[in-house]
């Protein structure tokens, strides 16, 4: 029943998106009492409740407080950015782990830290008390002075060996149900109650590697709890927060299922979007496509680095600010502030987020199907090819390319497909050529790269009985080889219309000379020329084989295809 609702909901939202996002845009947060800024709170229609649900959820398989900031130094002007999060995950003799970041934003410098802790945990509101190691840290709602809850106003501090935090949040917009009521499934067997606090002013002190000063800026809160794993398994994701300067804020999922695709359904892709306080919306009908892609310095992992987002009236262009931000433990992942910039109905706006990557790209592994190096190709059929390794986040283009000299060399037949096949009649290459493809795929800038070429070559044309127009004067040389296929030997049937010098050899499809069956001048006529299958008396393997005839006087070349089969009888 959840399931029917949530997508009749998806409907009907999608359908009123445009019309809601028009008229709510010029709202401001300021333009509603903020009514909400109390305790109790409940949204109506909502499953979440204020303040117990910022509080403990004994009974729940996981659950996690999750925080980023952008801040900026009011002695320097220096730009920083953090990520806290604590997790509530059982593993003996810990409560969970805690991951906290900080990044100097105008310089790159990133620090990780990841810890294993206790916690002393309040069920009613929120009140995080974690034992880190030897030292403690809090996440508590503010009181007065009377020891009663100021609604929405909290107090973090937390420390590691390259940085400490000692900030107030205070909440300025109200909470966004995510999914709309604050519950949403995820991938096939997990499910969250979720919501988010898009903005809370912040002031107080960082501390970056040894240096401690006054900072402000604003924050984003992310709470998850129900059934669900927070290690890494098979189930990975793509989250964004978007904090538009138009006073839009967006929720953005994409969940990538053990095959590396985004099913288009509301469990894999979602987005709630904050309008205004009396304004907010879930959708699954929005467009998120990679633009940008990053290894990792040791080349272990790539992430996206830009996106670009559209639903609705909504175009947005997201950034990554540095592209090394990787956390190593408990798992590794990216996590690193966005820049924004884009329009909503079209209006420039510009933003700040944050993103959070479980999900890391391969090189495109490519393989050729069709022509497969073994026999003639006539051009008839489409060259066809497989990605071994497709991936929803990751669109690959192709280049196609030809070589007629063993490889050394490659030319153009084809730039940027998107397609598997590509339908080409080989124009322009002479019949019995022997040929090489390579086709190379590529993410679209070109960060993500495989190739593959047909080995052994593969000549082109269909196979004829003879080679040269016999009823044509002009051709000096025609010929033809019988038996073709052949085991043990072949005979190849020379008719020269002219005397001269004149050479005949055997080479396999690497270029290599095999046998010289004819060097010497003669005369115009028929001539037979018995190649037995050897090499220095050695039989060559079975395969394909090409005989070339050239005469010294005009350099005129003619060559032929000779397909060699297993003699059971062979030396």
């Amino acid at each position: 029943m959840k399931n029917n609702r949530k997508i009749k909901n998806q409907v009907i939202t999608s359908i009123v998106a445009l019309f809601l996002i028009a008229n709510c845009l010029l709202s401001t947060v300021n333009c509603h009492a903020q009514s909400w800024k109390t305790y109790p709170y409940h949204e109506p229609g909502s499953v979440i409740w204020f303040p117990q649900d910022e509080g403990w959820h004994p009974g729940v398989s996981a659950e996690w407080w999750y925080t980023t900031a952008h801040l900026t130094g009011d002695s320097t002007g220096t730009a920083y950015s953090f990520m806290l999060t604590y997790f509530y995950f059982p593993v003996f003799p810990f409560d969970g782990f805690r991951i906290f970041n900080i990044a100097n934003e105008t310089t790159g410098e990133f620090f990780q830290n990841m810890q294993p802790c206790t916690y002393v945990l309040a069920q009613d509101h929120l009140d995080i008390q974690a034992m880190v190691g030897i030292t403690s840290e809090e996440w508590v709602t503010l009181q007065d002075s009377a020891g009663v809850l100021i609604p929405f106003e909290y107090h973090l501090s937390a420390h590691s060996p390259d940085g400490d935090i000692d900030l107030v949040y205070d909440m300025v917009k109200r909470p966004l149900m995510v999914g709309d009521d604050g519950f949403v499934y995820l991938a096939e067997t997990d499910s969250s109650y979720y919501y988010s606090q898009t903005k809370l002013t912040v002031e107080g002190t960082l501390t970056l590697v040894g240096f401690t000063e006054p900072v402000t800026g604003t924050a984003w809160i992310d709470r998850q709890w129900g059934e669900m794993n927070p290690q890494l398994g098979t189930t990975v994701w793509e989250w964004f927060s978007y904090q538009l300067s138009n006073g839009m804020d967006l929720n953005v999922w994409n969940l990538f299922n053990a095959q590396d695709q985004i099913p288009d359904t509301p469990t894999y892709r979602f987005c709630s979007i904050y309008i205004n306080d009396s304004t907010s919306i879930t959708t699954s009908n929005f467009t998120l496509t990679r633009q940008k892609y990053a290894w990792m310095p040791d080349n272990q992992r790539c992430y996206s680095q830009e996106w670009h987002f559209t639903y609705a009236n909504i175009d947005l262009t997201i950034t990554t600010n540095f592209s090394d931000q990787e956390v190593f433990l408990p798992f590794r992942f990216y996590e690193g502030s966005t820049t924004i910039q884009g329009t909503v109905d079209s209006v420039p706006v510009t933003g700040i987020g944050f993103a959070e990557l479980l999900h890391s790209y391969e090189d495109p592994n490519i393989m050729i199907i069709k022509p497969d190096g073994i026999g003639v190709w006539d051009g008839t059929q489409p060259v066809t090819w497989q990605l071994l390794n497709p991936d929803d986040g990751r669109p690959v283009y192709y280049d196609l390319e030809l070589s007629t000299d063993g490889g050394f060399t490659y030319v153009p037949v084809v730039q940027g497909l998107t397609d598997t096949m590509y339908y080409w009649d080989f124009s322009g290459i002479d019949s019995l050529t022997p040929c090489q493809l390579r086709l190379t795929g590529y993410s679209v800038d070109s960060t993500l790269a495989g190739n593959f070429q047909t080995v052994p070559f593969f000549v082109t044309g269909i196979y004829p009985t003879s080679i040269g127009d016999h009823s044509n004067p002009t051709d000096e040389i025609t010929a033809y080889a019988f038996p073709n296929p052949f085991n043990s030997e072949t005979t190849i049937h020379m008719d020269m219309k002219k005397p001269g010098f004149v050479s005949v050899d055997i080479y396999n499809l690497k270029g290599e000379l095999i046998k010289t069956l004819l060097n010497e001048y003669r005369k115009a006529g028929l001539h037979q020329l018995t190649w037995d299958g050897k090499d220095k008396n050695q039989a060559v393997s079975a395969g394909i084989y090409l005989f070339r005839i050239e005469t010294l006087s005009s350099k005129l070349k003619v060559q032929g295809l000779l397909l060699k089969v297993q003699s059971s009888n062979a030396n």
